[in-house]
This record gives C-alpha cells, sequence and structure tokens, in this order.
C-alpha cells in the first residue's frame, strides 16, 4: 500500500497522559484502561475532551513497549494516581492516514521516515497514533482508521 504524507500544524492543547512501560501482551488491557481513567479525570475536572484519543510510542522492542496513552481537554487538569498532565505545544507534523489492522501499521511508519529523510526532517517527539474509529465503533479491523502523526523540525 502506497501511503500519501501530509503536513499539518497540530495545535498546542491541554492534555492528560498515562505513561507505561511493558510487555507488548498487555497493550490492549492498558489502553482500556488508561482510556477509561483519563475520561473520567477529566470529568471530575468539568473539563471537555477534544479531539480522538491517541498513543505516543517512545521506544518499542518485540518483547515491550514504553507508551503514553493521551486525550487532549480543553482547560488544565490536575494530577492525581496515574493521570499526569500535559501541555503539548503546538508543532508541524508530517502525518499518514492508515486503514486496517494495527498490527500492520508498519509501513505507514516507513513512509514516513522516508519522507522526513527525503525532505531534511527529524522527529522533534515521539510519534502518535491518533485512534480515527476504534474496535467499539467499527467491528471489522479491515476497516479501522488511524493517522500516524510525526511531529517534525
Amino acid at each position: 500500500m502506497a501511503y500519501e504524507i501530509l503536513t499539518a500544524n497540530l495545535p498546542a492543547s491541554e492534555a492528560v497522559a498515562i505513561r507505561a512501560e511493558l510487555p507488548m501482551s498487555e497493550m490492549q488491557g492498558f489502553f482500556n484502561e488508561a482510556f477509561l481513567e483519563l475520561s473520567e479525570a477529566i470529568r471530575k475536572a468539568g473539563a471537555t475532551p477534544v479531539g480522538p484519543p491517541f498513543v505516543r510510542y517512545y521506544a518499542m522492542t518485540p518483547e515491550r513497549v514504553d507508551l503514553e496513552a493521551v486525550m487532549t481537554c480543553d482547560k488544565p487538569v490536575q494530577a492525581g494516581g496515574r493521570v499526569k498532565p500535559l501541555h503539548l505545544d503546538a508543532a508541524q507534523a508530517a502525518i499518514v492516514r492508515h486503514v486496517g489492522r494495527y498490527d500492520k501499521m508498519k509501513p505507514a511508519y516507513d513512509a514516513i521516515t522516508q519522507w522526513m529523510a527525503n525532505n531534511g526532517k527529524h522527529a522533534s517527539e515521539a510519534p502518535r497514533e491518533v485512534y480515527v474509529t476504534t474496535a467499539a465503533e467499527v467491528p471489522d479491523p479491515s476497516e479501522w482508521v488511524t493517522l500516524v502523526e510525526q511531529p517534525i523540525a
């Protein structure tokens, strides 16, 4: 599959996050718990979610992953338990739209890496996987839509 790389300016935003390092086999359970926890923290603060949830990937091996579940919101939220407040700075990003299973996304990342090399850009922070659709909304994995956003400099 050929991927079209787009560039866009990501806006600055307030957010909440839960970061973890865990075995690959525990990712799905982590996401389910983390996004519920983040939603509850936003609700308790009287804030409103803004945009779809995403995950930032800091490091990955075949066995383990260092990642951060993130939800943006309309105002700052206090830390509590595993939930940490974040301020995301505005950034330019290379973006690719992937349709299909999450475990088939490597070519999307490869396309962004090649585009950055061809255009003299480098990653300015960890890449984001923005989940436009979820398994709960769209049961067929071949129809899942994910944006890979790589902030660049």
